[in-house]
């Protein structure tokens, strides 16, 4: 953790901090949640197209969980304070609109996952008008962490990079089996 990680946190989760905020970002936090992005993402590849739901949807599913194995394995060798109990360490007062994980906060697992999903979404549906929602969706999440007060925004980038780099990685794994498997056929 840096001086710069520590100030942009205190910045944004003042900033982003009041009762309408919560409500919003305690909502948005949950596209975090794997069990949560399963049952929005699921009708959705089935409504895009059956057969693409059909080749990737368990490489996406592979992709997230991938990831949340790295976040998890980071998470318990780093052992990192969340901010609550940093700051209040030192003094300090900050935001806290939600319950605080008893996990270590480096890095950010909901990051991880709503940028798994939002990634590989976005390199399977790449003319797919809803690659910019999905992408500012996952920031969102992101943003909401800091927002009530439970990740720092190392953690969050640290998170959002695990999971980009896990669904690019599962989608070029994927496209590498379906192309050999096209090219045997």
């Amino acid at each position: 953790m840096t001086e710069f990680d520590i100030n942009l946190f205190l910045y944004l989760n003042q900033l982003l901090a009041g009762s309408i905020a919560d409500l919003f970002f305690t909502g948005v936090t949950f596209l975090g949640n794997g069990l949560v992005l399963l049952l929005l993402v699921t009708p959705l590849m089935v409504l895009g197209s059956r057969d693409k739901f059909r080749a990737h949807f368990v490489a996406l599913v592979l992709s997230v969980a991938l990831g949340g194995l790295l976040v998890h394995g980071i998470k318990f060798a780093t052992e990192s304070e969340r901010p609550p109990r940093y700051f209040a360490s030192r003094g300090i007062n900050i935001h806290i609109g939600t319950d605080i994980p008893a996990t270590p906060s480096f890095p950010s697992g909901h990051a991880q996952t709503a940028f798994a999903v939002a990634v590989y979404l976005c390199l399977l549906y790449r003319k797919w008008t809803w690659t910019v929602p999905l992408l500012l969706a996952a920031t969102a999440v992101g943003l909401s962490r800091i927002a009530l007060g439970v990740h720092f925004p190392l953690d969050v980038l640290a998170g959002a990079l695990t999971g980009a780099g896990c669904a690019a990685l599962g989608y070029r794994i994927n496209g590498a089996r379906l192309k050999k498997k096209s090219a045997s056929c």
